[in-house]
C-alpha cells in the first residue's frame, strides 16, 4: 500500500500515462510511465510537494547537461501552477542498495572493479561538465538485474539541488538534537557516504565529496558495509578520523586468500584509501580514478546463478579435497576449486552462488564462485 499521488492509468500532458508507482524517496515520488509520443517507457519523478520548485527545475537542467551511458538521461521537464515533474530514462533493474539487500553479501574483486569503473565513468562526465552530484550512494545507482550488472547508471542528479536544501536543514536540526537523525530520511541515507568537510559546510563542499562517496561505495562492495557504518556511529567515526588526521580502515577479512586476485585486491585497496582521504585536496581527481580503473585487470566473463551440490570430496585415504561441484539452473554440474570461492565461510552444499565458467577437462571450471543470498 502506498500513498502515491497518481493512480495507475493517469495521463499527464496528454502524453505520459502512469503505468504504476515505483518508489518513494525523501524528496520525490517515482512512477513507471509510457510516453505515447515517442512510444517508450520512461520514469517520471515528482517532488513531494507537487508544485513548481526552482531547485527542482535547476536540478533537471543539470541532469540534462550530462550525456553518458553511465548516467540515466533526463528527457523532459514540465511545470505549471499545479504540478512539476521531470522525465528520465527508464533503466530495467533496481538500485544497487536493493541488490545488496536481496542478493549480495559482498562482491568478489572482479565484479567490484567492474562496478567501480562504471560509476567512475559516469561521475567523470558529470565533473567534466562542471556538475557535482552531491548525493552519491548505492540507492542512487541503478543496475540491471543480470548477474554481471551489465548496465550501471548514476541517477538523481536532478533531485540533488532539492536534497541539498533538505540535508542542510536536517544537519542544523541534528546539531541541536541528535535524535532527529532517525526521522530525517534524506540525511540518514546520505550519512554513510558523507565526506568530513560536509559537516563544516555542505554547500561549500565540492566535487571532492563525490570522490569520498565513491571510495565508501567501493569499500562497501568489497566488505558488505560502508567503512564507517550507519547513522550516528558513522558520524562519530568520521569525526574521530578527522581529529586524528587520517583514516584507519581494515581490509576485508577475505583479502589475501585468493592468489589469482591478489594484485587486483591491492590495487582496489589503494584506490579506496586514495578516495577516503581526510584532506579533500589530497583525493584524486576523477580523471585520475578513470586512469587507475582503466589499468585494472579484472574478469568480465558471463555469470550465472547456481547452487553448490558437493564440496570436499573424500579421498581413499580419508582426506578431503579442496574442490567440489555446483549445479546451474539447467541442472548441469560444474567443477570448482576452493581457492575460487568468495564467501564468509567455507563452501558448503546448498549454498547459492554466482559464477563464471571456463572450458576444462574433464569438466568445465568455475571462477569466481561468489556466495550470494
Amino acid at each position: 500500500m502506498n500513498n502515491s499521488r497518481f493512480a495507475d492509468g493517469t495521463w499527464l500532458m496528454n502524453r505520459y500515462q502512469i503505468v504504476n508507482f515505483l518508489a518513494e524517496g525523501g524528496m520525490q515520488e517515482v512512477y513507471y510511465c509510457f510516453d505515447h509520443t515517442l512510444n517508450r517507457y520512461v520514469v517520471l519523478k515528482i517532488p513531494k510537494q507537487g508544485a513548481k520548485d526552482r531547485r527542482f527545475k535547476r536540478g533537471a537542467e543539470m541532469g540534462a547537461r550530462i550525456n553518458h551511458p553511465n548516467v540515466a538521461a533526463t528527457f523532459d521537464y514540465y511545470e505549471d501552477d499545479s504540478i512539476t515533474f521531470m522525465v528520465e530514462e527508464y533503466v530495467p533493474g533496481s538500485d544497487l542498495q536493493k541488490r545488496f539487500n536481496d542478493e549480495f553479501i559482498f562482491m568478489d574483486p572482479s565484479l567490484a572493479a567492474h562496478v567501480i569503473h562504471h560509476i567512475a565513468k559516469g561521475l567523470h562526465e558529470a565533473h567534466r561538465v562542471g556538475i557535482c552530484h552531491r548525493d552519491i550512494k548505492p540507492s542512487n545507482i541503478i543496475v540491471s538485474s543480470d548477474e554481471n550488472l551489465a548496465t550501471i547508471k548514476l541517477t538523481d542528479f536532478g533531485i540533488a539541488k532539492m536534497a541539498e536544501t533538505e540535508i542542510v536543514a536536517e544537519m542544523a536540526l541534528f546539531e541541536q538534537d541528535q535524535s532527529t537523525l532517525t526521522s530525517s530520511q534524506t540525511l540518514l541515507g546520505a550519512v554513510p557516504y558523507m565526506a568530513p568537510e560536509c559537516w563544516k559546510s555542505w554547500r561549500d563542499a565540492g566535487k571532492e565529496m563525490d570522490i569520498w562517496a565513491l571510495g565508501c561505495i567501493a569499500f562497501q562492495l568489497l566488505s558488505g558495509a560502508p567503512p564507517f557504518g550507519f547513522g550516528r556511529n558513522a558520524i562519530a567515526a568520521v569525526i574521530r578520523a578527522e581529529t586524528a588526521g587520517s583514516v584507519n580502515l581494515q581490509k576485508p577479512t577475505w583479502f589475501g586468500q585468493h592468489k589469482n586476485t591478489e594484485t587486483l585486491e591491492r590495487e582496489l585497496w589503494q584506490l579506496i584509501l586514495a578516495c577516503i582521504n581526510i584532506d579533500p585536496a589530497a583525493r584524486p581527481k576523477v580523471e585520475k580514478i578513470i586512469q587507475l580503473c582503466d589499468a585494472l585487470c579484472y574478469a568480465d566473463a558471463q555469470r550465472q546463478v547456481g547452487q553448490i551440490s558437493i564440496f570436499g570430496a573424500q579421498y581413499a585415504n580419508g582426506g578431503k579435497g579442496n574442490f567440489g561441484w555446483l549445479t546451474d539452473n539447467a541442472n548441469s554440474s560444474h567443477f570448482f576449486h576452493g581457492s575460487e570461492f568468495f564467501g564468509e565461510s567455507s563452501p558448503a552444499a546448498g549454498q547459492r552462488v554466482s559464477f563464471s565458467m571456463y572450458p576444462g577437462q574433464p569438466d568445465p571450471r568455475c571462477s569466481p564462485v561468489l556466495l550470494i543470498r
